[in-house]
């Protein structure tokens, strides 16, 4: 069947972007994008709710048909166009007017690179209005998420195919564009430790590459858990590390975010060499002899005060 195209030569449009994201895939800002035109008595307004997302990420697209004069349109079947490396999410498209929302499924057609809602088949009708007192305009959404096969850094289009009461519309890659943020592999170095002494804080320090890369670091002593640290805008994480006994240890650091990195460092550590000095007042050497010697000074005090008393007789 041959449907009459009803679209305008030179169709005005104008394209909003959010904040530009980071390229990272751990790190990463949603950028939303939002495109709106004209075509004839039709205003259309469509949105990517993050036109730069990572890889797994879940992203909503949506379209909203307006009417700019009286004359109503009712909407038979519309398409959502999307790169072929994205997959729908089931249950997901929608329809949203002044009725309220409606589930597409199971009038859905799904397509590797689009889908299809049967509005003649589903139990409520999609009409845009603009009559006095009876506006309506109903929007589309759906939801897909981004597939490892997304070429990273190119454009990506999108858009939206229609048939309605006035004709077949076909902006099938009018957009957003969708661009698919490239993956930030990150690397990490452990710091080395010196000093390292039993019962004493060290810091242990991890460096992770690029800087932005976010995520965070957790360190371990052998098999037990020191701590974790989220990476700064410097590019590093840290934890505080008493050790609990002298000799060797095997300090690790892994990375989870941009990706995923482990690193091991071999660490002596001293025996506290300031732990015998406990007796008498003057114990500031940190060995104790001091203190031992002040403490047989005050005996030979009493020695000679018990002598004393004794001549007395």
């Amino acid at each position: 069947m041959t449907h009459p195209t009803r679209i305008a030569a030179g169709t005005a449009a104008s394209l909003a972007v959010g904040a530009l994201a980071l390229f990272n895939s751990a790190a990463a800002v949603a950028a939303p994008a939002t495109i709106t035109w004209d075509n004839q008595a039709s205003h259309y307004t469509r949105t990517v709710s993050n036109a730069t997302p990572a890889i797994g990420d879940t992203i909503t697209v949506s379209t909203k048909f307006e009417r700019t004069d009286t004359t109503d349109e009712k909407l038979n079947w519309v398409k959502d166009w999307h790169p072929a490396c994205l997959t729908y999410v089931a249950g997901t498209a929608k329809v949203t007017d002044g009725s309220g929302v409606h589930a597409v499924e199971p009038y859905l057609d799904i397509q590797p690179t689009y889908i299809a809602g049967d509005f003649s088949a589903t139990g409520y009708q999609v009409i845009a209005k603009n009559r006095p007192g009876v506006v309506d305009s109903p929007t589309f959404t759906a939801q897909y998420t981004v597939g490892a096969d997304c070429v990273p850094d190119t454009d990506l289009a999108s858009g939206v195919e229609y048939l309605s009461s006035l004709g077949h519309v076909d902006f099938h890659a009018k957009g957003p564009a969708i661009r698919v943020a490239k993956p930030i592999t990150a690397t990490l170095a452990l710091a080395p430790v010196s000093g390292a002494t039993a019962g004493k804080a060290s810091t242990l320090t991890a460096t992770v590459a690029p800087a932005n890369a976010g995520g965070t670091v957790t360190f371990k002593d052998g098999d037990t858990t020191i701590g974790s640290a989220p990476v700064g805008s410097d590019g590093t994480a840290a934890v505080q590390w008493t050790p609990a006994a002298a000799g060797a240890h095997t300090i690790t650091a892994q990375y989870t975010g941009a990706g995923s990195a482990t690193q091991t460092l071999s660490v002596t550590v001293a025996a506290d060499s300031g732990t015998g000095g406990t007796g008498g007042t003057g114990g500031t050497g940190g060995t104790g002899g001091s203190g031992s010697a002040s403490g047989l000074g005050n005996l030979g005090s009493l020695a000679s005060l018990l002598g004393g008393f004794g001549s007395s007789k």
